[in-house]
């Protein structure tokens, strides 16, 4: 986490790095413990590792021949 000011504004930089199993549990918990830091100037990026659909949850990924080299 960092904090600055830009134009008198007050900024909060929040980077979050999830691993995958537990990561939105993981997130929740930190949002949580960084509720009194958060505020509408707050940026949080990272890499979340939270997927979006059932695809994305799979462990086996099928691929496809003609794309092999």
């Amino acid at each position: 986490m960092v904090k600055s000011a830009i134009q008198q504004e007050n900024l909060t930089l929040l980077n979050i790095h999830a691993c995958n199993p537990g990561a939105p549990r993981f997130i929740k918990q930190i949002l949580r413990d960084l509720q009194i830091d958060v505020n509408n100037y707050t940026i949080i990026v990272g890499d979340f590792n939270s997927p979006l659909t059932m695809l994305d949850r799979s462990l086996r990924h099928k691929t496809n021949e003609a794309f092999r080299t």
